[in-house]
């Protein structure tokens, strides 16, 4: 088999894996979520009180764009907003405990997905998937 079938054919694979893991991390307790809504839980959640403006920055997106998702969180009571003691006009997103029992949910899925990696590849080979992945995946 030539080399660039090969690459076609593995990339294909790997798109089925990771079509697998966003199936099982939107089913369950999350299901109704969308990985989007689930990606900016997680960065909420990591980036402890960030303003929509930081986040829109972040993220190279219109804060409009962001502000639709945002509002959709606040609705549900995933995501509040804290208005700022110092700037009245600035305020900063805060995960409410479902939306932290929203991120537990999260992480377990992720973590069992990892399992299931670590299971198939020994250390040295973890280390060179992500050093791939990582030179892959920078030309976004």
């Amino acid at each position: 088999m030539n080399q660039e079938l090969e690459l076609v054919e593995t990339i294909d694979k790997l798109s089925e894996f990771i079509e697998k893991f966003q199936t099982q991390l939107l089913s369950g307790d999350l299901n109704g979520y969308t990985l989007r809504q689930l990606y900016y839980i997680e960065l909420i959640n990591k980036h402890e009180n960030i303003s929509v403006s930081e986040l829109a920055k972040m993220l190279d997106v219109k804060k409009s764009t962001i502000s639709i998702a945002i509002n959709q969180l606040i609705t549900r009571e995933i995501v509040t907003k804290i208005q700022s003691t110092t700037d009245k006009r600035f305020y900063f997103l805060q995960l409410t405990p479902q939306g932290k029992d929203i991120m537990k949910i999260h992480m377990k899925v992720h973590k069992n997905a990892i399992k299931q990696i670590i299971n198939i590849l020994n250390q040295k080979e973890v280390e060179n998937f992500i050093k791939i992945a990582n030179k892959i995946t920078i030309f976004k």
